[in-house]
């Protein structure tokens, strides 16, 4: 005998669907697709009613219909080059929420700094034409001519593209003119003596202009802007070489440093891991931030409010970032027939002066 509800359900055999849910809950069935897929427009209390009846029937989306019905998933990929940074850590939190709140589901990808996977990624056929609807893409290894062609299929836009030629939309941080404030921080604290932690060794003032591989380049760019503003040089002796951007890397590069004789007041490094592994290196061989040397960071994770010192750095607005670039990709995909000129944009930072770069007592 039935009782109504999911037993009357069950007892059919049939598929819960989206009419069942808003009968259950006494709302239309537009506002249980709203609140499913987490649009703008429907109460809160409504929300949670209607979540409470999917629940309670069992109710499931299924993708594979309403893709054959709309030709849409309503899934966003965003692909990275890892997981496991703080910088990956912190954006990867912005932009998924960022997506969630216009009513997309987010499915992450990494590529572990391999541009063979990311191609792996870009071919896949069931990834790329089926599963979702856009790719928000920040890797390194970039095969522009294939996120062309991607980006002709679908749509697609990129995070940090520095390249002369616009293959499609792009959101980049502010890297040259973040460096530049950096440098220009640690002069004004009083630092004469300034090194640059990075991955790119010294480039000449052709090769930096000519170089678009990555953020290193306008990175350096603005440093040396700042040393040239200054009336100071800039050259090979002022960028400290390092194997890559983690915590692990700094720490030996500042062994390596104070095993030298520490030449320098301050240094920027080009993200915040590099920072703080740099000021525990440091502090391995007893030299002090910010008495000895002070340290910039770049990109405003968290975990650089707590470290000891806490650490200076240049914070870019990835709340900025996340809504230019969701609210982009979905311009394309709500109007596929539209021509949209690809753009580059560059968000804002802020200087946060932090322990890292007191001026000593």
């Amino acid at each position: 005998m039935s009782t109504g509800g999911i037993m009357d359900i069950e007892a059919t055999g049939r598929t819960v669907t989206l009419k069942d849910v808003a009968q259950e809950a006494g709302v239309a069935t537009m506002t249980v697709s709203k609140a499913l897929r987490n649009q703008p427009g429907v109460k809160t209390s409504t929300r949670n009613r209607i979540l409470a009846a999917a629940n309670k029937l069992g109710y499931r989306g299924n993708i594979s219909a309403s893709a054959l019905k709309s030709g849409k998933t309503g899934i966003i990929r965003v692909i990275v080059n890892e997981f496991d940074v703080p910088f990956y850590s912190k954006f990867l939190e912005i932009i998924t929420t960022e997506i969630s709140e216009k009513g997309y589901i987010p499915f992450v990808q990494k590529t572990h700094y391999s541009p063979i996977t990311l191609q792996e990624s870009l071919d896949n056929n069931f990834l790329a034409d089926s599963m979702s609807d856009g790719d928000i893409i920040h890797a390194s290894g970039s095969d522009f001519d294939q996120i062309r062609e991607m980006s002709r299929r679908r749509p697609t836009m990129l995070v940090d593209s520095c390249t002369p030629q616009l293959v499609t939309s792009s959101v980049n941080c502010p890297n040259e003119e973040g460096m530049r404030a950096s440098v220009q921080h640690l002069i004004d604290q009083g630092c004469t003596r300034i090194g640059l932690l990075s991955r790119l060794p010294f480039m000449t003032p052709t090769e930096l202009m000519n170089s678009h591989i990555g953020v290193a380049p306008p990175r350096m760019r603005g440093a040396r802007a700042a040393f040239l503003e200054n009336g100071m040089e800039f050259t090979a002796d002022n960028v400290i070489p390092i194997d890559g951007l983690g915590e692990e890397q700094a720490i030996e590069a500042a062994h390596r440093l104070a095993n030298e004789g520490l030449r320098f007041d301050g240094i920027a490094c080009m993200n915040d891991s590099s920072a703080i592994g740099l000021i525990r290196g440091l502090a391995d061989r007893g030299i002090s931030v910010p008495k000895d040397v002070k340290v910039m960071g770049f990109d405003g994770v968290r975990m650089g409010e707590f470290t000891v010192p806490s650490l200076s750095t240049i914070a870019v607005d990835m709340e900025q970032m996340a809504k230019l670039l969701v609210g982009q990709l979905i311009e394309q995909i709500e109007h596929p027939n539209e021509q949209i000129t690809p753009s580059r944009t560059t968000v804002g930072f802020n200087l946060r002066k932090r322990g890292s770069t007191a001026i000593a007592s």
